[in-house]
């Protein structure tokens, strides 16, 4: 049985680590916020992209456009993005049992394919993935953190490269969906051969989230404005063509800095919750150990009047 002194210190250690995930939940539930609010702010840019793609697909058949195309599929590149750090819960744990969802699919659909690689955005996601195994023919840990178009622009133009000169057939990104705070949801979307279909998709999934109270409002109205004067007749110079090459390459940053940030809010969010968890768990734990102390402290007070009571009747005897 533990002493009262060991029983102290459980409590006091323990009353400390509740501190500590305490003040990570709130940490978290900043970052999160932020990363909503960037998720928000991207959508009217999206939104552009999209009208821009449909007016051109009007002047120019998207299907003779190489990026476009749609070749039997024989290699899959599949780009996974995971955290760099861990006290997320089941964060990474559910993006690569979606990666094994994936691989099994690919291969009951495809006959003809032949080679699975990866690409690997976290460090999280690059240990289980060698951990299994898995060809990683590139690793980008560093733009988690911090995404931007700027750092993104070398993962969308290592893609646009290799699917180009037919290296792969096919490029699936698998990554984290923000709900809501308590609800995250693992994707998996086909980036390559790009399609009108898959990205108005995207944005339709975009809109559905519920819009929280805590976001400027000049996000919500302002932008989606700019976005409404778009609607108008447009004159394509110098081509189609060349637009398109122009616009294909923002369409896929475009895809990918989405993706990581919906990804950084439900770390954050999946992380807040964790620490919620942690700090309720600790005060239970708490509970029980001043518990356990009331009890030995007054089994020891009640072991002494015993012998004090003892000692007095064998002294009056």
């Amino acid at each position: 049985m533990s002493s009262t002194k060991d029983l102290k210190q459980r409590i006091k250690g323990t009353k400390n680590t509740s501190k500590i995930t305490a003040a990570m939940e709130m940490i978290s539930a900043v970052k999160m916020r932020k990363a909503v609010a960037k998720v928000i702010a991207i959508r009217p840019y999206a939104e552009s992209a999209l009208q821009v793609l449909e007016k051109v697909s009007q002047a120019v058949k998207l299907e003779n456009i190489a990026i476009f195309k749609t070749r039997t599929v024989k290699n899959v590149l599949i780009v996974v993005v995971t955290s760099n750090r861990g006290l997320c819960g089941s964060f990474n744990t559910q993006i690569i049992k979606e990666v094994r969802s994936q691989i099994e699919k690919l291969e009951a659909k495809n006959a003809e394919l032949n080679n699975i690689e990866f690409l690997s955005i976290g460090k999280k996601g690059d240990k289980m993935l060698r951990r299994f195994g898995k060809k990683i023919v590139a690793s980008y840990p560093d733009i988690v953190s911090e995404p931007s178009m700027e750092a993104i622009s070398s993962v969308s133009r290592l893609l646009r490269d290799e699917f180009d000169a037919e290296k792969y057939d096919k490029v699936v990104l698998v990554y984290t969906d923000y709900i809501s705070p308590m609800v995250q949801k693992t994707r998996s979307r086909r980036i390559l051969p790009l399609s009108y279909g898959a990205v108005e998709d995207e944005l339709d999934e975009m809109d559905k989230h519920p819009q929280p109270s805590y976001i400027n409002e000049e996000i919500k109205t302002e932008k989606l404005e700019k976005v409404k004067k778009l609607e108008s007749e447009y004159t394509i110079e110098p081509s189609p063509e060349q637009v398109l090459r122009t616009l294909v390459p923002r369409l896929l940053r475009m895809q990918l800095y989405h993706a990581l940030l919906e990804s950084n809010a439900s770390q954050e969010a999946a992380r807040m919750l964790a620490m919620r968890n942690a700090t309720e768990a600790a005060k239970d734990m708490i509970g029980e150990f001043t518990l356990a102390y009331n009890q030995l402290r007054q089994a020891k007070v009640t072991q002494e009047i015993a012998e004090l009571s003892a000692g007095m009747a064998a002294v009056e005897g």
